[in-house]
């Protein structure tokens, strides 16, 4: 049975990282920050035009740039539900408690919700936005209204949860400068791949250089710890896969983007599912490609799962039970997220990757259409 899987990840040719691999083994200089850590935070520099630093994860990165920022306890910090959990996980490790807002039609923050619920909890200290599947959200608008609602005495910051969006663009400025920090992973799934890692980008150095010491256990020098801190490095063998990665990422970005208009396309043309807009002028990274549930499928999204699954064909429910269902973060749940609940029931994730070939696509329209018909 022929396989199509959610993911296929871009890596490097074992020849392209062997000698540094070598050299890092023989010399046993494995981590605490060698010089192709070094490196490899120097080229993000250049490659997003602010400051970077590496972490050990995204979600490391989320928990160091939230208590660097000065987050107190029990803190608002207003979030969208819809997410991957990591993203409120931080918020609470931190210390803060999640407010959460609902989102528009392109599964990003809704700003007129961020806009009611900025009125509604003034003491908010914080905007935790997300860039969803590598889509851009909307900065200008996020921007203005953090500096409208913004006390006197204090900014409301605004951190971008852009795990999924690194390469991405918004009015041609890569995504990396916006905001207080952007804070991306490396992760596998990921477009830029170091296998595991993240990073912390920031037009303020001196956030960056706080975080540099917190991922060392907040030692300032000699032992002293001057920070809250914790084991958050990464390896050098993870940032010779990111470097190596980072060179080919652009080339990698625009075959993303023809496959993807390729792919919606093919999924217009042959189904009633529907793939998520997004504005022809951002450059999106497609973390996760996803199509909404025609009307007569909403309820029997695990029967299409399963239906794909049987043609060999990998698909996942991104994200589902948004954030404020889950059992644990029920608690901070204070009403209804109307478009988040209804949206989180009819997305569906199909296979997307650098390399997925006409042949893929159109075997996995070809049997969307089929499963409608079986479903419908």
């Amino acid at each position: 049975m022929r396989k199509v899987p959610l993911i296929a990840p871009d890596l490097p040719e074992f020849a392209e990282v062997s000698d540094r691999f070598r050299e890092i083994l023989e010399s046993g200089r494995i981590t605490n920050f060698g010089p192709y850590v070094q490196q490899f935070e120097r080229a993000v520099e250049r490659y997003v035009g602010v400051p970077a630093v590496t972490t050990s994860s995204g979600t490391m990165g989320l928990l160091f740039t939230l208590q660097a920022l000065g987050l107190r306890p029990g803190s608002k910090v207003i979030v969208p539900s819809f997410t991957f959990m990591a993203t409120a996980q931080a918020i609470v490790y931190a210390g803060g408690r999640p407010i959460f807002a609902d989102v528009g039609e392109d599964l990003n923050i809704d700003t007129l919700d961020l806009a009611t619920l900025l009125d509604q909890h003034p003491e908010a200290e914080l905007i935790l936005p997300v860039h969803m599947y590598g889509l851009p959200a909307d900065t200008d608008a996020i921007g203005v209204l953090a500096a409208e609602h913004s006390p006197a005495d204090r900014p409301i910051r605004v951190v971008y949860d852009a795990a999924h969006a690194f390469g991405s663009r918004r009015n041609d400025r890569p995504v990396g400068g916006f905001g207080d920090a952007e804070v991306f992973s490396l992760s596998v799934t990921k477009v830029l791949v170091s296998v595991e890692g993240g990073l912390v980008t920031s037009s303020d150095r001196a956030l960056i250089e706080r975080i540099r010491h917190m991922r060392n256990y907040g030692i300032e020098s000699n032992y002293d710890a001057w920070y809250p801190g914790l084991n958050g490095k990464m390896s050098e063998f993870h940032a010779i896969v990111g470097l190596a990665n980072l060179a080919r990422l652009d080339e990698r970005m625009e075959r993303r983007q023809r496959v993807a208009m390729e792919y919606r396309e093919l999924v217009h043309d042959r189904t009633s599912f529907r793939v998520v807009s997004w504005p022809q002028e951002m450059r999106h990274t497609f973390k996760d490609f996803t199509v909404l549930l025609p009307d007569g499928l909403v309820g029997k999204r695990d029967r299409v799962i399963a239906s794909l699954a049987e043609r060999g064909i990998e698909t996942r429910a991104y994200f589902h039970p948004p954030v404020h269902e889950q059992k644990l973060f029920r608690k901070y749940a204070d009403r209804p997220l109307p478009r988040t609940e209804s949206l989180s029931r009819r997305v569906l994730t199909l296979p997307f990757f650098t390399r997925m070939t006409t042949d893929d696509m159109a075997y996995v329209a070809d049997a969307l259409a089929l499963v409608n018909q079986e479903l419908a």
